[in-house]
């Protein structure tokens, strides 16, 4: 008899570049009619930009604090921004919301058929984006467990515990911890 929690969740693309000048340059073509996730796969500066900066459904507390007060008070269909963190200069469009999102739903991913170099991928861009977002390491892995993020955790699912931690520790230069739980158990691949 568990009551269903809801959340407000956004779908985002996001483009990050490393001056305010270079981002209002990219706001103004947007503005202009030019098409974001263009302008994402050209400029951006953050490994999102091989999917036109999708950054797919995020909760609250899942991005850093400036980033997130902009996309979730955005409207959908608004492009924000610039909008400045620690990484660089974001323009953020929020191409969708839901209101009454269920904590634990979130849209197909699709990764349930893909081989498993293509899960690897996605892997990888997930944890360089939220490295770049600042997150440690160890946060990565819960990141990846998390249901805000469907296809991360689709991902863990699939590759297991072990590959998705030798994947992030790969990312941060560091040797993979294949511990669960801290015990002492080395596997190498």
């Amino acid at each position: 008899m568990s009551k269903e929690r809801k959340t407000k969740k956004v779908q985002a693309r996001h483009i990050l570049v490393g001056s305010k000048e270079k981002a209002d340059e990219l706001k103004a073509k947007i503005d202009e009619g030019e098409e974001f996730s263009k302008l994402a796969e050209e400029f951006s500066e953050c490994p999102s930009k091989k999917r036109g900066g999708d950054l797919g459904w995020f909760g609250k507390g899942s991005m850093v604090r400036p980033f997130e007060v902009a996309a979730f008070t955005a409207e959908e269909g608004d492009v924000v921004g610039p909008v400045k963190t620690e990484f660089g200069w974001h323009l953020i469009y929020v191409y969708e919301v839901e209101e009454e999102a269920s904590m634990d739903a979130g849209p197909p991913t699709g990764d349930e058929d893909a081989d498993e170099t293509t899960l690897r991928t996605v892997a990888v861009n997930y944890a360089h984006e939220f490295m770049m977002l600042g997150y440690s390491s160890k946060k990565v892995l819960s990141l990846f467990t998390s249901n805000h993020f469907k296809s991360a955790n689709a991902v863990y699912n699939i590759l297991g515990h072990d590959e998705v931690n030798k994947i992030i520790a790969d990312v941060f230069g560091q040797k993979a911890d294949t511990s669960k739980e801290g015990s002492a158990g080395q596997e190498n691949a």
